[in-house]
């Protein structure tokens, strides 16, 4: 009875994917009849393969998370250089081939076959190595620096809190659920100093204050639960201030005050 529901849990994940690698193909497709994609579009590609990376790491598809990771990261690339990136015929079709590769393993994973490395590493891989050279890094601190909000920063701290972030809020709130104080203060001090380190990187003074502020109270506290649901409300009244663009009302500091005031 747990195999079965097992092949049906893995069977759903499976068609799932095949819906957002739908989502994928079309976005790309529009390409031929418009030599840009509507940031909108780019979203949902952006989306749609995070989500393919998160739940193919969780049913423990790990070859398949790293190849829509690394095609999240050429859409994410789109967002961030869309004004001097050129979306000509040879980009869409690396980009589709990528797409095509993951449905590939899709169907082989739903026919119970194994993935052979070697296949990979001949007919797959090239063509994501292909996509990196010709897409470049992601994001790194230099390019960060060099944005102005007017020039594309407001998009990669959108992209980035929408995705990387709400990872990291989504496991917080599954450990709190598990309350095991030991390994719930280790890890909300980890991701404070992670999320921390993003604030710095996209210059985002008063995250990075708040981060400091979750690691100091967690060091003196007695309830490891209470300080992790308040960093999570914290960091949650946070990113939804991000998102719409309120960088200049983000909390600085954990409090019950700021608590209640979310609250009510």
């Amino acid at each position: 009875m747990l195999r079965d529901k097992e092949l049906e849990t893995q069977l759903q994940f499976l068609e799932e994917t095949t819906h957002s690698l739908n989502t994928l193909e079309t976005v790309l497709l529009e390409v031929k009849f418009n030599r840009q994609i509507a940031p909108p579009k780019i979203d949902a590609g952006v989306r749609a393969a995070h989500s393919i990376k998160d739940s193919a790491g969780m049913m423990g598809y790990r070859t398949l998370s790293a190849l829509a990771h690394r095609l999240e990261d050429s859409f994410k690339v789109l967002i961030t250089q869309k004004d001097s990136l050129e979306l000509d015929a040879d980009l869409q079709s690396l980009l589709l081939a990528g797409v095509d590769w993951l449905r590939q393993i899709v169907k082989l994973h739903s026919e119970g076959y194994t993935i052979d490395e070697q296949w990979l590493a001949t007919f797959c891989y090239p063509v994501f190595e292909e996509l990196q050279e010709r897409l470049g890094s992601l994001i790194s601190e230099d390019t960060i620096t060099l944005l102005s909000p007017e020039n594309g920063l407001q998009d990669i701290i959108s992209l980035l809190f929408k995705t990387e972030v709400e990872d990291c809020l989504q496991r917080l709130e599954s450990l709190i659920l598990k309350s095991e104080q030991s390994v719930l203060q280790d890890e909300v001090t980890l991701m404070a100093i992670e999320l921390g380190g993003l604030g710095e990187m996209l210059q985002l003074q008063a995250f990075t204050e708040l981060c400091k502020s979750i690691t100091k109270q967690l060091k003196a506290a007695e309830e490891v639960e209470e300080i992790a649901q308040l960093a999570l409300q914290a960091w949650r009244r946070a990113q939804a201030l991000i998102l719409t663009n309120q960088i200049n009302s983000l909390p600085t500091e954990i409090s019950r005050k700021l608590a209640d005031s979310l609250n009510s």
